[in-house]
């Protein structure tokens, strides 16, 4: 009697557990089948859906995001209203690039921004119909011509590529006794920074030498290898992940206590505690970006959208930083400079 019992029991688990199976399918099939209609019915109401792909995380301050929501949302795409925007961080592995750049083209997302020469490629090699807008310090790594890139993509250059000779000239003009300088990058970011700043530097006699980062945690040993050489300067090319938090404070404290004079494209290396920056500002890049986003929105095929250059340029030098390498800065260079940090 006690063993028909029991048997009778286990058999009702076993019908209940079925059943709680059998509802949890259903509640997800049902899920997944509402999504589409769900999509669908967004864009009925006219919500735009925009994907952000970083290389590495977000850190704990977000300027650049915040202008390119901010403009977005001065053309009308506000968060909460008739916008969403996916965003996706790779941590600093290029290798989860494809992977992110593809889950957030079958969100789907409406076009999908993301940032820096080397993540532009990998991400419009995987993603082949949904609408790019790449930020890019080296454009033609995408394109061959910038008033018709062709294809899914279109986008900004902030072109730090170009200007590398001219920040080399600079630095030679604010530290003129240098002679040698180590030129820190990511050699796939962009390898034509690298070519153009060494064709100039014989002219200005300094001989350029390499020091290469292509991962984060290679930084840190990258830098204690540099502190052995007999080094007078440092040149950091600033792809995404070097100018991620909390690279651009890394790299200053090192110049700093290595009394090296360092230049760099971007300002934050300066607030940072750099010695100088020239390169583009980064409100006109991020808000450049936005309106190329919202072109896309608002119909136009990224091919017919010419890639915007920069056309805002500033130079910042940190004058507590001169002070404490011991470094007088020529007058004429200061009084050419947008900011000087005192």
């Amino acid at each position: 009697m006690s063993l028909a019992v029991n048997q009778e029991q286990r058999a009702m688990k076993m019908a209940e557990t079925s059943i709680r199976i059998g509802m949890a399918l259903l509640t997800v099939g049902v899920s997944l089948l509402a999504m589409p209609a769900a999509l669908e019915a967004q864009k009925a109401a006219g919500i735009a859906h925009v994907g952000w792909l970083e290389v590495c995380g977000p850190g704990p301050k977000r300027p650049h995001f915040d202008i390119f929501r901010a403009r977005l949302s001065e053309l009308g795409y506000v968060e909460g209203k008739n916008l969403v925007i996916e965003q996706r961080f790779a941590d600093c592995q290029y290798d989860r690039m494809p992977g992110l750049a593809t889950e957030l083209s079958q969100a789907p997302v409406d076009v999908l921004f993301t940032m820096g020469t080397r993540a532009g490629r990998i991400v419009a090699a995987t993603v082949k119909t949904t609408p790019l807008v790449v930020y890019s310090c080296d454009p033609f790594e995408h394109v061959t011509r910038l008033a018709r890139p062709g294809g899914n993509l279109t986008g900004i250059t902030c072109m730090t590529t170009e200007l590398s000779p001219k920040r080399l000239e600079l630095l030679k003009e604010a530290v003129p006794q240098i002679s040698r300088v180590t030129f820190l990058h990511d050699p796939e970011a962009a390898p034509n920074a690298w070519k153009l700043t060494e064709e100039i530097a014989p002219r200005l006699g300094v001989t350029l030498e390499q020091a290469k980062v292509g991962a984060a945690d290679a930084l840190l040993p990258e830098l204690a290898e540099i502190s052995k050489e007999h080094t007078d300067a440092l040149f950091v090319y600033p792809d995404v992940v070097l100018s991620s938090y909390p690279r651009p404070q890394q790299l200053a404290d090192f110049a700093i206590k290595a009394h090296l004079p360092m230049i760099s494209a971007f300002r934050l290396f300066t607030d940072a505690g750099g010695l100088m920056s020239y390169g583009a500002a980064a409100s006109e890049i991020y808000s450049n970006a936005a309106e190329q986003v919202v072109e896309v929105l608002k119909g136009a095929r990224p091919s017919d959208l010419p890639l915007r250059q920069a056309t805002r340029f500033e130079l910042v030098i940190n004058l507590r930083t001169a002070k404490a390498l011991g470094l007088t800065i020529p007058p004429s260079l200061l009084a050419r400079a947008d900011e000087v940090i005192e």
